[in-house]
């Protein structure tokens, strides 16, 4: 069953409607481009421990990306990563791994050996989850200045709340995601449409300046 948005936003005039595809193209483009970017920044953090597109899978996951958008961001991160980038990541492929070593070859050892693997393990999680955090910021950041757009076009026909809500479904954010843009987009527009209080300053001068004189009875 249609979202009352969808339902409305099929009487939109023909030219807004073009417009608001046009904005959604772009931000597509732009978001895919934006998540490889993220994604080859979590490669460099990540390059002394996984090869590249072990590094780049962790943040589709994170992101929780998938189907042609996870292939979409894929690609293209591949597609940033240099000749020599690629030539670094090869010749760190032999450190990566613990190797042999004596000192573990004993029960003893051993046990040494999983406390490090697990100590490696929680380090990699809290990095993945500082960089999914602040991916998330970036994203939002994105999401609402598309968004915004979407309220300067439909300025004649709904309510920004409206406009936001619709991009949010057009975009198909999840749903925190789209909570942080939400609410993003509404304290950019409350600093413009909210009445504003005068302050104290301005209570104080009001109430300070001197009542107007009586005019004079006329002749």
């Amino acid at each position: 069953m249609p979202s009352p948005v969808s339902l409305w936003s099929q009487r939109l005039p023909e030219e807004v409607d073009r417009r608001l595809d046009h904005v959604e193209a772009n931000a597509r483009i732009d978001l895919i481009e934006l998540h490889a970017e993220l994604a080859i920044d979590l490669v460099s953090i990540l390059a002394t421990r996984m090869p590249f597109d072990q590094a780049i899978e962790r943040y589709l996951e994170s992101m929780n990306l998938e189907g042609d958008e996870a292939e979409a961001v894929g690609t293209r991160a591949v597609a940033l990563i240099g000749e020599r980038d690629l030539q670094d990541d090869l010749a760190r492929e032999g450190t990566r791994g613990w190797g042999f070593d004596w000192r573990y070859a004993t029960p003893l050892g051993a046990l040494r050996l999983i406390k490090r693997l697990r100590e490696r393990s929680a380090e990699e999680q809290l990095w993945l989850e500082l960089a999914a955090a602040r991916a998330e910021e970036k994203l939002a950041e994105a999401h609402a200045a598309q968004a915004m757009q979407f309220v300067e076009i439909l300025q004649e026909e709904v309510d920004p709340t409206r406009a936001v809500e619709l991009y949010v479904e057009r975009l198909r954010l999840p749903e925190i995601r789209a909570r942080l843009v939400y609410q993003r987009v509404l304290a950019q527009l409350a600093e413009t449409l909210l009445p504003r209080l005068p302050d104290e300053d301005e209570e104080a001068s009001a109430a300070e300046a001197p009542a107007a004189a009586p005019e004079a009875p006329a002749a």
